[in-house]
């Protein structure tokens, strides 16, 4: 008689789940402050459970690290439309950029991010050097845009540098020491830098 082999168990719900729920206890409580026990008890699950799909607190935390990457990468994934404005285009990619803010989760794991990188350097090089340069993406966009003439780049990595540097230095930042950032209150601000952004780099035919 055949007997049926058993059936493997699915843990990749159980494992999306400690990484959600890991993301909040980080963001609650800071990297010391964060326990696999405190990070069990909110998921709803064994010590145990959580020490089969990460090996330590550390490994866990660059997993969350890379989930949280990983999603804002992907909203980033802006193809050049030549039908569509260089505004809306530039928007998207700034939306992107504060996807990392804009939830008290997210902003709570950024300020997290920020504070470990800044008391390890070695640690925030380590870390950075994991994942794909967060400007590749843009600096992809720029050179189609240069090359259907409606962008004048004569160095594209540099130009992806000043529009993040804008971004970030405006909005992001400021959202970090505050209470969030609200999207519809900034848009004013963001359609400015963008302006700015064009008016330096847009081609005048």
């Amino acid at each position: 008689m055949n007997v049926p082999a058993p059936k493997k168990r699915d843990t990749s719900k159980k494992r999306e789940l400690i990484l959600s729920r890991a993301m909040e206890v980080f963001a609650e409580l800071g990297y010391d402050n964060t326990s696999m026990d405190r990070i069990a008890d909110f998921a709803g699950v064994s010590k145990r459970t959580v020490y089969n799909h990460f090996l330590n607190k550390e490994n866990l935390f660059q997993e969350v690290i890379a989930m949280f990457l990983k999603e804002q990468q992907v909203l980033k994934q802006i193809s050049y439309d030549p039908a569509r404005s260089l505004e809306d285009q530039l928007t998207a990619f700034a939306n992107a950029e504060l996807f990392l803010i804009n939830s008290p989760s997210r902003l709570g794991l950024s300020r997290v991010l920020t504070s470990v990188f800044i008391r390890d350097i070695d640690y925030a090089r380590m870390t950075r050097a994991k994942y794909a340069s967060p400007h590749e993406l843009l600096i992809k966009w720029l050179i189609a845009a240069h090359k259907d003439n409606k962008l004048h780049i004569d160095n594209p990595s540099l130009a992806a540098r000043v529009f993040y540097a804008m971004i970030e230095g405006a909005l992001t930042w400021p959202a970090l020491f505050q209470q969030g950032i609200n999207t519809e209150a900034v848009k004013p601000l963001m359609d400015e830098l963008i302006y700015t952004f064009l008016t330096r780099y847009r081609k005048v035919v």
